[in-house]
């Protein structure tokens, strides 16, 4: 426990493991809410906020450097994750959008593309004399 006066008011702060002693006992069964705060000269605000934090798994201290820092990197990578998801739909809606034009200039004959609809007539194929089977052979 730190005290910090500033105002004419002390303001204590706890540390992590303290809180957690606290809400174990509690919720333990070891005390009730009301002689913690008795105990520990607390209000029942602060333990009530201390308990929800500690049932929702929740550190009870103030996070460290460390996890601010991965905190905000993760909210960045979130944030990168989100752009990228963005641009992925953006070039399959391209794409779509190409294979749909692709088909309709392959369906409909225009100036543009008649080029490729052009193409030499095939020569004509000749009938083949009938054969017949069986019968004698010739030498």
């Amino acid at each position: 426990m730190v005290g910090d006066q500033s105002m004419g008011r002390i303001r204590r702060t706890f540390d992590a493991q303290f809180k957690t002693r606290v809400c174990e006992a509690i919720r333990g069964g070891l005390k009730t809410i009301g002689e913690a705060c008795r105990e520990n000269q607390l209000s029942r605000t602060t333990v009530d906020r201390w308990l929800l934090a500690f049932d929702e798994g929740r550190p009870t201290g103030r996070p460290s450097v460390r996890e601010r820092e991965l905190e905000r990197e993760a909210e960045r990578l979130k944030a990168k994750i989100g752009e990228l998801t963005m641009q992925i739909d953006i070039l399959k809606k391209i794409d779509e959008w190409k294979r749909q034009q692709r088909s309709v200039a392959s369906s409909i004959i225009t100036e543009e593309n008649l080029a490729q609809f052009q193409r030499p007539a095939a020569p004509p194929v000749s009938p083949s004399r009938p054969t017949t089977t069986g019968g004698r052979k010739t030498r």
